[in-house]
């Protein structure tokens, strides 16, 4: 499949951008997930992953912006250090992987991150400190293979109980940092990104609009009911593209 970048299909990523940003600021997480597997549906699979950091990268330096002074700087420190080895192991195993394995791994593992679930006991909080260093080297490798780890990572900053604001604001630095040595190590590969430039600029503007109608909703919208709609039309979406991986 090669990448039509007529008007329509740029329309269509923008537009997800856009909300998908918003879904972000609102519940924290998900909606780079489900921009990653709408695209799945217009760009190759082995340029998807690439193509889609670019457009994040955008999204969470804005949420890094919006969300400064809500940033957990402990774990930060710890979960990013590692994370550039991570990424040199994940470009080796990527290399190695074809298209339709590539979809498959992706949808797979977002249908994995829709079960995984934080302890819901309130003594529980945190993680031993260390544990980070480790997460951070994993999640650089499998970064670079599925593109989207917010679902997990969320899954396991929820351990620390921290405020709605500053989970988001963590999440989203923990998203920059991700994509910016991704970006880094599909340039050092030679990844020719310059097809994708005019849909990555529409989208790149498009989520800057997005996590700020997002953070304007953040306040006083409830999430339960929108979190599980939402997790339902995930659901839906990767397992089709796993259908279609497989046939």
């Amino acid at each position: 499949m090669e990448f039509d970048s007529s008007f329509l299909p740029v329309l269509i990523i923008t537009l997800a951008a856009f909300f998908s940003s918003m879904v972000t600021a609102i519940v924290g997480a998900g909606g780079g997930t489900a921009l990653l597997l709408l695209m799945l549906y217009m760009v190759p699979a082995g340029n998807v992953v690439a193509v889609h950091g670019c457009i994040q990268l955008v999204s969470n330096f804005a949420r890094v912006a919006m969300f400064w002074r809500h940033m957990h700087w402990p774990v930060i420190v710890r979960f990013v250090i590692p994370m550039p080895a991570g990424v040199y192991l994940g470009l080796q195993i990527y290399e190695m992987m074809d298209h339709d394995g590539l979809q498959l791994v992706i949808a797979s593992f977002v249908l994995l991150s829709l079960v995984i679930r934080p302890p819901s006991s309130p003594e529980a909080r945190g993680l031993p400190k260390g544990i980070y260093y480790v997460t951070g080297f994993f999640i650089g490798a499998a970064n670079i293979i599925v593109g989207v780890l917010s679902p997990i990572l969320g899954a396991i900053l929820r351990l620390e109980r921290l405020p709605k604001e500053q989970l988001v604001g963590t999440l989203g630095f923990f998203g920059f940092a991700g994509n910016v040595f991704k970006i880094a190590g599909f340039a050092f590969v030679g990844f020719a990104f310059a097809p994708y430039a005019v849909m990555v600029a529409c989208a790149s503007l498009a989520t800057i609009a997005g996590t700020y109608a997002g953070k304007r909703l953040l306040a006083g919208i409830s999430s339960r009911t929108f979190t599980i709609t939402f997790q339902i039309m995930l659901g839906a979406m990767a397992t089709r593209l796993i259908w279609t991986a497989l046939s």
